[in-house]
C-alpha cells in the first residue's frame, strides 16, 4: 500500500519534563498524519510519531506508525495536537490511542 506523509508538529522534552534528562539533554517529537492512498473511504488516516535523542554524539531514532485508525482527517488532526501537547512517544502512543478510543 502507498502512504503519504505530512508534518503535523514538533515538540521537545528536556529536564524540566522528566527528571531522567540531564540539563543538557533533550529528546525531540515529530508528530506526522499518514494518508492510505489506495483506501477510498474507510479509515484512510494514520499517525506517525518520531523521536530523535542525542546522546554521546549518537543519533538515536525511534519512530512508530499507526495506519488506518480514521476516514475523517480533522480527527487525525485533533488526535496529532492531543498527542503533540501531551508530548507522547512512539513507546507510549498504542497505550494512549486505546485510552482515547474507550473514551470517545
Amino acid at each position: 500500500m502507498e502512504y503519504k506523509k505530512s508534518f503535523f508538529g514538533r515538540t521537545v522534552i528536556d529536564s524540566s519534563d522528566s527528571e531522567e534528562l540531564n540539563d543538557n539533554e533533550k529528546i525531540e517529537l515529530e508528530y506526522y498524519e499518514t494518508r492510505n492512498l489506495a483506501e477510498k473511504e474507510e479509515r484512510k488516516y494514520g499517525i506517525e510519531v518520531v523521536k530523535k535523542k542525542d546522546k554521546d554524539e549518537k543519533f538515536n531514532i525511534e519512530s512508530k506508525v499507526i495506519n488506518n485508525i480514521s476516514s475523517e482527517e480533522k480527527v487525525i488532526n485533533r488526535l496529532l495536537e492531543i498527542l503533540m501537547i501531551n508530548k507522547v512517544t512512539p513507546i507510549t502512543v498504542d497505550d494512549i490511542i486505546s485510552d482515547i478510543s474507550v473514551l470517545g
